[in-house]
């Protein structure tokens, strides 16, 4: 492929390659590398088309089981686009060995969010109950401030059924 579709790959020095010369031996095309005893074929699957790259990346597809498969040593892999990435299927898992960054002005999920271990948040927290209860903690609610409902402090409120219809002190 060389006018609309490019593809690049030169030959390592040394490789062996068919070569197809003009009469004179000065112009000519390489038709393409030449396997051996020595440098045999990654993969001998029909369905299979692979690269394997010298550092060790693997780049891989299966047509008649429609798996693509990238692995190997790399370090970095990048997706730039311009528009909208969009990854459509049944089930995804990511796994990172570190730290997962999700990085956007506005992160939005339209499902049911289960986070298994500690939630930490740096920004303040702000929600709505939709059609049910804003919130629901099974266990003990700490807080190192207030808590308040509506107008009324949790630290701070009085009860106006004290001794003699007095309102009560503040709590202890």
């Amino acid at each position: 492929n060389t006018q609309n579709n490019k593809d690049y790959g030169l030959p390592d020095v040394g490789e062996q390659v068919s070569l197809l010369l003009d009469a004179d031996g000065d112009d000519g095309v390489v038709l393409g590398a030449v396997y051996s005893e020595v440098d045999r074929p990654a993969v001998a699957n029909r369905d299979k088309r692979r690269v394997d790259f010298a550092d060790g990346t693997v780049v891989e597809y299966d047509r008649k089981n429609h798996a693509m498969a990238i692995g190997g040593e790399i370090q970095t892999l990048t997706l730039n686009t311009q528009a909208t990435v969009l990854i459509q299927t049944k089930n995804a898992t990511v796994k990172a060995s570190h730290t997962l960054l999700l990085d956007a002005p506005d992160t939005v999920t339209t499902g049911n969010l289960t986070v298994q271990k500690q939630l930490t948040y740096q920004g303040g927290m702000s929600g709505s109950g939709g059609s049910g209860l804003a919130a629901i903690i099974d266990g003990t609610l700490q807080a190192s401030g207030d808590i308040q409902a509506g107008r009324v402090s949790l630290q701070h409120h009085q009860h106006s059924n004290g001794h003699d219809g007095q309102p009560t002190g503040k709590p202890l």
